[in-house]
């Protein structure tokens, strides 16, 4: 791999101009693509060989409306409660027709006791500024409306991308601290912005062939950004030192900084894109596409890291530097700052000390991942005034908390019935109306053959509520006779997920770390650092889901991130944090050991190399983890409570790994580890051999000489 990036630095630093042209011609053309092709493929979720997606082959033959995917059901009260005016919601009705994009819009009719319903067909994206206008006159005219899935996706209002700009505001000013020059801070930013650019258009021209999740774009920009600023950083700070030595030519000062930086680069962006792909481990499209999607973004940066970064640099030539140091030649590296110095030392004196003193803090923060539920969230979750948590509201009071997650039962028939009247049809219906937490039954719909039924059965209590869990399971086990029961629906297949990913995630766990284990066994000679590096690690991701634990299941702060009180944390989550976190982690762990090995090759003192590395690279990783830190937590600004989980435990699991994990706890392991980080028994044997070798050697030379 070394010889490829150093000869690609070269290359790209000796044409510059053309490196940048090509980036953007790439970006223009794939975001050109996206404009082009439309509308994405509709998200999907589904878990195959469970129950419910045997209610979906069972339900499938039963058939039924074409429409039904499209239709959405909107709920309309008098705004201080009650049976709203025949008027306003007539005129409501005829002003959702003439929305572009709605099909169809029924007869107002009666919904509970005190409310009306429309039933609204439309295509997959209606036009939301009339939507949204046709809505705002209706809550004008003195009507609550709650407008259900999937038309309130048409909804919301688009987001306003103010979570990306205060990441990248608070990156600007971390750069500009850290490198004390502007040419040197706009390397970084541009690199990220143009590869996260591109990576957004890949992404929406891959999502129009297959069902990419909507989360996709969002960790797509979340890890782009982050990820893209720091690898440039690392580069940029590497040839800032390559630089101030002295004159150099362009490709030869691409070539040194590949040389060590620019490797490791390479290797934390591999590790990150397999970590993250590893979903695909779960057998279900979602995660897999969850996961293939964000390891798409994570390449394509990594490219801008390796290509357009050296090119941007070359162009920038010494300004990189601060004013004051363009004119110095110096001999060597700058000074190390004194904070770095002493803590290196502290470390590599006591030792243990520093062990014992960074696992009691690691120990506090992952306490509470103890009591982590894989669960499900649901638009009852979302902040107070968004259009997801009015509909689930306005339907919660008007019809019950269950009417928010129906369940679809699909019952295969056998032998046949004779059509809906067939006292065997009505004999289900009644078993599945006797369980308890059943609210109600709809009527059933029988296959043209009589092999099949569907039944629409509304729980009494909430889709996130651990009552409803427990009905899927009363449900499906219910055995009438000749007739064998499926409960499908959303809420059941987010708990068909739950179990899935609480069957896969060991699995998934233990082939991530031994992938990275054996990829950084061959990069290191060792068989000491990737244990190492495996345990800080899972030492860092057991830290987040400490914090998401505190902060999301407990409400510790939720509304210091914008959530009304505990929510609950949906099954895929801590899944995608761990593949998204060991990745992460990985790279400040390559970094460091980067730097500390290059001073053990250097003058084979395991301590002395440990506090240099450490020295080296403390105030680069600090700021690199700031940056990734700001851009992460600016995400907690969005109101989808999924990726609040997303920011809040990346930003954690980032401020911890750059903090107690690399400064502290890795180098005091590595200390204390000595020279067996870097040696492996066989290495041992050769160098053992050379020795007695050449004292052999000097003993026959001196007998001579007697």
């Amino acid at each position: 791999m070394s010889r490829l990036v150093r000869a690609l630095a070269r290359a790209c630093a000796r044409h510059p101009w053309a490196v940048v042209a090509v980036w953007l011609v790439l970006v223009v053309g794939v975001l050109a693509a996206d404009r082009a092709l439309g509308a994405s493929q509709p998200e999907e979720l589904n878990v195959p060989g469970s129950d419910s997606a045997a209610a979906a082959d069972v339900a499938a033959h039963v058939g039924g409306p074409a429409d039904d995917e499209r239709a959405s059901t909107v709920l309309v009260q008098a705004a201080g409660g009650g049976v709203p005016p025949a008027a306003p919601v007539a005129a409501f009705a005829a002003a959702l027709a003439d929305v572009e994009g709605v099909l169809e819009v029924s007869e107002p009719a009666p919904a509970g006791v005190d409310a009306v319903q429309l039933r609204v067909t439309s295509e997959r994206h209606a036009a939301t500024p009339a939507l949204q206008d046709a809505v705002a006159q209706a809550r004008h005219d003195g009507l609550d409306v709650g407008v259900g899935q999937p038309l309130v996706q048409d909804l919301e209002p688009a987001r306003s991308h103010v979570s990306e700009v205060v990441g990248l505001v608070a990156a600007l000013v971390v750069l500009l601290l850290a490198l004390g020059a502007v040419a040197a801070m706009l390397v970084p930013m541009l690199t990220a912005v143009v590869a996260v650019a591109g990576a957004l258009g890949l992404i929406g021209v891959l999502g129009t062939a297959v069902a990419l999740p909507s989360l996709v774009p969002t960790l797509a920009v979340m890890l782009g950004l982050g990820v893209g600023i720091d690898y440039a950083l690392f580069q940029v700070a590497r040839q800032r030192d390559v630089l101030a030595r002295g004159p150099v030519g362009r490709a030869e000062a691409a070539d040194r900084t590949a040389a060590t930086a620019g490797e490791a680069v390479a290797f934390a962006g591999v590790t990150v894109a397999v970590a993250i792909s590893s979903l695909v481990l779960t057998g279900v499209d979602f995660m897999a596409w969850l996961g293939l999607g964000t390891a798409i973004a994570v390449l394509v940066v990594l490219a801008a890291a390796l290509t357009l970064t050296p090119a941007l640099v070359a162009l920038a030539g010494r300004r990189v530097l601060r004013r004051r140091d363009r004119g110095a030649v110096a001999e060597a590296p700058a000074a190390v700052g004194g904070g770095w110095v002493r803590l290196a030392a502290g470390v590599a004196r006591r030792p243990w000390t520093a062990v014992a003193a960074s696992a009691a803090v690691l120990a506090v923060l992952a306490a509470p991942a103890v009591g982590l539920t894989l669960g499900q969230s649901s638009d009852a979750d979302w902040p107070t005034g968004t259009e997801r948590r009015r509909a689930y509201d306005v339907t919660a009071r008007v019809l019950g908390e269950g009417a928010n997650g129906p369940l679809a039962l699909a019952v295969a028939l056998d032998p046949a019935v004779t059509g809906p009247s067939d006292t065997r049809v009505e004999e289900v219906r009644e078993a599945v109306s006797g369980v308890d937490g059943v609210a109600s039954v709809g009527q059933p719909q029988v296959a043209p053959d009589g092999t099949a039924m569907t039944l629409r059965v509304v729980p009494e209590t909430g889709p996130a509520d651990p009552g409803t869990a427990a009905l899927v399971e009363e449900l499906r086990g219910l055995a009438p006779a000749g007739a064998d029961v499926h409960v499908g629906g959303g809420t059941a297949v987010r708990l068909d997920l739950a179990d899935r990913i609480a069957q896969r995630l060991p699995w998934l766990v233990l082939a991530t770390v031994v992938v990275a284990g054996v990829l950084l066994g061959f990069a290191y000679r060792s068989f000491v650092v990737p244990l190492k590096a495996a345990v800080m690690d899972l030492v860092s991701v057991a830290a987040a889901y400490g914090v998401v634990t505190a902060v999301f299941e407990w409400g510790w702060g939720a509304r210091l991130v914008g959530l009304d009180g505990p929510v609950a944390v949906d099954a895929y989550v801590p899944m995608m944090l761990f593949a998204v976190l060991f990745g992460l982690s990985m790279d400040y762990e390559v970094f460091l050991l980067s730097s500390v090995r290059e001073h053990w090759l250097r003058t084979r003192d395991a301590t002395a190399a440990v506090s240099r590395g450490l020295a080296g690279t403390g105030r680069v990783i600090t700021a690199a983890a700031a940056i990734m830190f700001a851009v992460f937590a600016s995400f907690v600004l969005v109101d989808n409570p999924a990726v609040k989980v997303f920011g809040v435990g990346l930003a954690v699991a980032v401020a911890v790994d750059a903090t107690v994990v690399r400064c502290v706890l890795g180098p005091a392991v590595m200390v204390l580890a000595g020279r067996l980080m870097w040696e492996t028994p066989r290495s041992q044997r050769a160098e053992r051999d050379r020795d007695e070798s050449h004292i052999t050697d000097t003993q026959v030379s001196l007998d001579r000489v007697k």
